[in-house]
């Protein structure tokens, strides 16, 4: 036998030998996965419970949400494996036991995805004492007191409303002008501009000026636009739909969402993104370089005092502007869309705010029917539908009799307990009534909320971790609300399409990220 020969067969046995090895771990793998782990008890799609490449798929898609639901509903399990070390539950009670008894399990890996230029953030951290110094720096700036003396007659974010409105009157005239047939005005950008104001004037005491970017002229240009002067495109917002965009990954191990994040930056650069991030960059630079912890009352001012480094700051900053305005207007845009879908709705409302206009020093928040509204924004407008994940303490827990191991990734997803047809029947329905004290005409969905409906409606999350500004963003959908029905700017409005399209990433994006609305002159 010739030397090649050998070498031949020598090579074809250890190739051969390779190849037996790893598919006979593989298959061991797999069957280890299926019958002897600790969560092989637990119900869930054969895919799933062989490897997590299921569950990072339909992240990526940005279908994570609607399929898990639907997992849900098909094995009929509120505890539903969806991963090999990871599990689902649509169980409002489990909510107690995982997000606020004791302060919550830990938050789970993906959260070290989230970190702003290699910083963690009062949003991101997983380390409970680097999280409270910081929260607990900030936290007087959003108390409610505070939060409701900015939505006064003349505080800043009732200046800010004013702003978006008179915006929004501009575009709609400028677009019935400049279209013969249907004029359409792109909601979702203007409802961006006034978060990004509004939190930042109210936070840093400083305005973005948002709504100040690009005048819109009363008729349409006749040279080419180039993608920056579009009337609703705001310069934060590569900036914003980046993190958005960054979600389709985020389940992955952070060695690996970090690797392609630095490949995908070199194989395809953007910009645009890079002008929208240095445009926030120095805007958050400049409120900390000019903060005085002495004398400010600030959010960067807070933190600096607290012994936060200056660069640091300026991430935290960069943080909560993005946090504070993609989040707040995806609930204001979904109850924009649904009062024009609604004339009913929108009717009900203008009807009441009218009767408690006699006394202007009403606090919007008491207001029943526009309670009611926004509540129901808040539960079909999901920022943040997907799960909140944590880890399972050593000892696990258990939930309806079925024992979760310590060390498993757990977590309650928005979406689905924001449509379970048990706790709010006719789910997908934009339906105020359901959170008022009244039972009248529809017996498939009286009007008094039940406790389940107040439990289970999480669009801060819960517990210690809990969106710190829940108390600033809510009352921001107060005020513009109740400005905009009043204005009467939506009147004669129709929707340009059926329903809001998302992309159910960790942030959740709007399909094409704009939501028009349209006017027939």
């Amino acid at each position: 036998m010739t030397y090649i020969q050998t070498f031949s067969s020598a090579f074809a046995f250890s190739a051969t030998t390779i190849a037996f090895c790893f598919c006979s771990t593989f298959g061991l793998a797999i069957l280890y996965r299926l019958f002897l782990h600790p969560l092989s008890h637990i119900p869930g799609p054969f895919l799933a419970r062989i490897t997590s490449l299921h569950l990072y798929t339909i992240c990526f898609l940005g279908i994570e949400c609607r399929v898990l639901e639907e997992y849900h509903r098909r094995f009929k399990a509120p505890v539903l494996r969806i991963a090999p070390n990871a599990v689902s539950i649509s169980d409002g009670a489990a909510l107690h036991p995982i997000y606020i008894a004791g302060g919550g399990f830990p938050k789970a890996a993906r959260y070290e995805n989230f970190k702003v230029g290699g910083h963690d953030t009062i949003f991101s951290s997983r380390d409970t004492a680097y999280r409270d110094l910081r929260a607990k720096a900030v936290a007087p700036l959003f108390a409610m007191s505070r939060v409701r003396a900015a939505g006064c007659e003349s505080g800043l974010m009732r200046q800010c409303v004013t702003r978006f409105v008179e915006r929004l009157q501009v575009e709609k005239a400028r677009a019935i002008e400049s279209s013969p047939k249907a004029a359409k005005v792109d909601v979702l950008g203007l409802t961006y501009r006034l978060m990004m104001d509004s939190v930042t004037g109210y936070l840093f005491n400083h305005v973005y000026g948002a709504l100040e970017e690009q005048p819109v002229s009363p008729k349409p240009a006749k040279a080419p636009v180039s993608a920056d002067s579009k009337p609703n495109k705001m310069s934060a917002l590569p900036f914003i739909f980046a993190i958005v965009e960054a979600g389709r990954f985020s389940l992955l191990p952070n060695w690996l969402f970090s690797t392609i994040n630095v490949i995908a930056g070199r194989l395809f650069p953007d910009q645009e993104f890079h002008s929208s991030l240095d445009r926030v960059r120095k805007f958050a630079e400049k409120v900390t370089n000019e903060a005085d912890p002495t004398t400010d009352d600030s959010y960067q001012s807070r933190l600096l005092a607290a012994g936060v480094a200056k660069p640091e700051t300026i991430i935290q900053c960069m943080a909560v502007m993005f946090a504070g305005t993609d989040s707040t207007a995806v609930k204001l845009v979904t109850i924009i869309f649904h009062l024009v879908q609604n004339p009913r709705i929108q009717k009900r409302l203008e009807k009441e705010l009218h009767e408690f206009d006699e006394d202007p020093g009403t606090d919007p928040q008491s207001i029943p029917y526009l309670r009611a509204v926004v509540k129901e924004g808040l539960r079909l407008g999901m920022a943040n539908p997907a799960r909140f994940s944590r880890t399972t303490p050593p000892g696990g827990f258990e939930i309806q009799g079925i024992h979760i191991p310590g060390g498993t990734d757990v977590g309650l997803a928005p979406y689905t307990l924001h449509h379970n047809p048990e706790v709010f029947p006719g789910p997908f329905e934009f339906h105020p009534e359901r959170w008022l004290d009244e039972n009248k005409d529809e017996e498939r969905r009286p009007g008094r909320p039940s406790r389940e409906m107040e439990r289970d409606l999480v669009p801060f999350s819960v517990g210690l971790r809990t969106c710190i500004a829940r108390n600033l963003a809510t009352h921001e959908l107060f005020v513009a609300t109740k400005a905009l029905v009043e204005s009467g700017v939506l009147q004669g409005a129709s929707t340009c399409t059926t329903t809001i399209e998302l992309e159910e990433y960790f942030n959740v994006g709007i399909k094409d990220h704009k939501l028009e609305v349209q006017w027939y002159p």
